[in-house]
């Protein structure tokens, strides 16, 4: 598990789980783009009604299961996705790309997390506006955090800011 520098998008706000149609929007948009900055999805992570397992399993293994939750309009709580390399050790750290969208916190949001020097060739600005659609946005910012200070962590306002040594606010909106 190496130390590097990463940066993420998150934005604040209500979501609803039972809308099983802004569920599969987001899932569509999330695969769409990472696969759009060859990231594709290898791996996801799933809570709802149906699939209880807070366990990340391969992406063709659980994808099916998350369209028949949907189709059945199932409660969803939350839907990550990761891309992560073959030989990784610890998801949490070793991906190269996590997106998530869950109200099982207390404070719901959305959060995008990629190396720096990959977000640096993505046009976040648009990706910022585009993941609007699929909350009921009040807040939001784009930081840097080294990886093995967890970015969802410091997203989740589950510690203190001032615990994250690496923590580098760039944007708030």
């Amino acid at each position: 598990m190496n130390e590097r520098v990463t940066t993420s998008v998150v934005l604040y706000g209500e979501i609803d789980s039972f809308d099983s149609k802004k569920w599969l929007e987001f899932y569509n948009y999330i695969v769409r783009f990472a696969t759009s900055i060859n990231l594709a999805p290898n791996y996801m992570g799933v809570s709802g009604v149906s699939i209880k397992s807070s366990k990340i399993s391969s992406l063709k293994r659980i994808e099916k299961k998350l369209y028949t939750s949907l189709a059945n309009n199932e409660e969803i709580s939350s839907v990550s996705i990761y891309n992560l390399p073959a030989d990784f050790e610890i998801a949490a750290f070793d991906y190269n790309l996590y997106i998530s969208r869950t109200n099982r916190l207390k404070h719901s949001h959305i959060i995008v997390t990629l190396s720096s020097e990959i977000f640096e060739k993505v046009e976040y600005m648009g990706l910022k506006e585009d993941l609007k659609n699929f909350i009921d946005f009040k807040e939001g910012k784009i930081f840097r955090l080294s990886n093995l200070e967890s970015p969802s962590i410091y997203a989740s306002k589950a510690n203190d800011p001032s615990r994250f040594k690496t923590l580098e606010v760039i944007y708030e909106f």
